[in-house]
């Protein structure tokens, strides 16, 4: 895994600021696997995101991040040690989804924003097929993770004074069902599956493209099972 060398104080001053600043409720802390492999999937509704995921977790994540933001060298720098991976939005990054699987393979955890984009609180938006790709490549458990109420934080400089009313609802795990062998059939209803179990974790305002999945009957995932 590469050196998240930014990581441990940004975690450490964001969590103060949240502290200060903000109003944070927290559901389904004890569905956070503390280690293994693990891929989270969130969604997507401000830049400061990925640090309010970040302390939903008590381990040291990696995230796959919009690769234009890696395109002025400091901020790259920065991001790479903060823990990030630039991933390509609109296609199959395969070199993206190299570099998560083998973070997940050796006991790691990825933080994924399938929707590809900020939605603003609009709703969830049609994912991208990362997340099933990911599941499949590395047979990792997902959780779900929703952020609402952080529609406030979309400059950057908001890690610093996040004040928001925040609720974060952490999902049970889920797997990918599988007898070795995947069918791009199975990917696609892997993702709306995974999407429908995140839709579930949202008040009704905020499900968007997949408000209409929430009864859907689960075939190709499966509540992970205590280990």
């Amino acid at each position: 895994m590469s050196v998240q060398w930014a990581y441990p104080f940004c975690y450490w001053l964001f969590k103060v600021n949240l502290r200060i600043f903000a109003k944070v409720r927290t559901e389904g802390q004890e569905n956070m696997p503390a280690e293994g492999p693990l891929i989270v999937l969130c969604n997507h509704l401000s830049n400061v995101d990925p640090a309010i995921a970040g302390v939903a977790m008590a381990r040291r994540p990696g995230f796959l991040a919009k690769s234009e933001l890696f395109r002025f060298p400091p901020l790259a720098f920065f991001l790479y040690g903060y823990g990030a991976f630039p991933i390509e939005r609109g296609r199959a990054d395969t070199r993206a989804l190299k570099w998560a699987a083998r973070r997940i393979e050796k006991g790691g955890a990825v933080v994924l924003f399938p929707e590809g984009t900020r939605s603003r609180g609009k709703g969830l938006l049609k994912a991208q097929p990362g997340i099933a790709l990911l599941a499949s490549m590395t047979g990792a458990p997902v959780v779900p993770v929703a952020i609402t109420g952080s529609e406030p934080l979309q400059n950057y400089l908001k890690v610093f004074a996040p004040v928001a009313k925040l609720h974060i609802r952490i999902g049970k795990p889920f797997t990918l069902k599988t007898d070795g062998k995947t069918t791009r059939e199975q990917l696609d209803r892997f993702t709306v599956e995974s999407m429908s179990r995140l839709a579930r974790l949202l008040p009704p305002e905020y499900r968007g493209e997949y408000a209409g999945t929430v009864d859907m009957p689960f075939e190709v995932t499966a509540d992970k099972s205590p280990s």
